[in-house]
């Protein structure tokens, strides 16, 4: 589905992405692990449109990406959820999904597409017509998600989910996530707590400084001491 090959991006004279390349199959979880500043986000940011690399090579479906807009990439299906939630506060949970929506005009999918997000979550179902600035951290971060999933994805780029939520809540996250992979959804998770996206991912990538330093399959990556000591024993 997507393929990296040796991304370099620049932030002025910051050398951010040093030939990153990486791969997302069809229906597949992928986790992209590292410490803050390894460049995670920025390479979200790369397939997502946002950013452009100085040198590299950017495929979707064997189709090149280099260059194309962030409306390109979304008509393809792949839904960027930023860090941070970023819901809007002054709007129902109902609304915010609609907002989701901007590229279906068809009325009667979108109310199907709301009735199948309050399926994975359930909680948002019961707060509905809640403005989203009265729900919990956890519950605007499901409501975040939700309203990716009603871009349709095949593709879903996920940038830190468990930030700042309490640890029973990123679990209930990250179960409805696999959940969301199991029903067809590729996912490209961008996390720091290794052990919850280990947990759901088939592949992982752990960035040092900008580098791909190590790479394999989740078991294989808790027996490295690398990632023992990248993580500080916190797997």
């Amino acid at each position: 589905m997507l393929k990296l090959e040796n991304i370099h991006v620049f932030y002025g004279h910051v050398h951010a992405l040093r030939g990153v390349c990486l791969e997302v199959p069809d229906s597949g979880v992928v986790a992209l692990l590292g410490a803050n500043g390894a460049g995670k986000s920025s390479t979200l940011r790369v397939i997502s449109g946002l950013i452009h690399p100085k040198e590299g090579r950017y495929d979707l479906n064997g189709e090149s990406m280099i260059g194309r807009s962030c409306r390109n990439v979304v008509d393809r299906k792949v839904i960027y959820c930023p860090e941070g939630r970023r819901v809007f506060p002054e709007f129902t949970v109902t609304e915010n999904l609609q907002i989701g929506a901007y590229r279906i005009s068809d009325r009667a999918q979108i109310r199907r597409d709301i009735d199948k997000v309050y399926e994975y979550f359930p909680r948002l179902r019961e707060r509905m017509k809640q403005k989203a600035a009265t729900l919990s951290g956890g519950e605007q971060q499901m409501l975040a998600i939700a309203r990716s999933l009603m871009g349709q994805p095949k593709l879903l780029l996920l940038d830190e989910p468990s930030l700042g939520i309490a640890p029973k809540l990123s679990r209930e996250i990250f179960g409805i996530l696999k959940t969301i992979n199991e029903n067809g959804t590729a996912i490209l998770l961008v996390e720091q707590n290794a052990n919850l996206a280990l947990k759901i991912s088939n592949y992982a990538y752990v960035l040092e400084n900008g580098k791909i330093g190590l790479e394999g399959r989740p078991g294989d990556i808790k027996k490295n001491t690398r990632m023992h000591d990248l993580y500080l024993g916190k797997l």
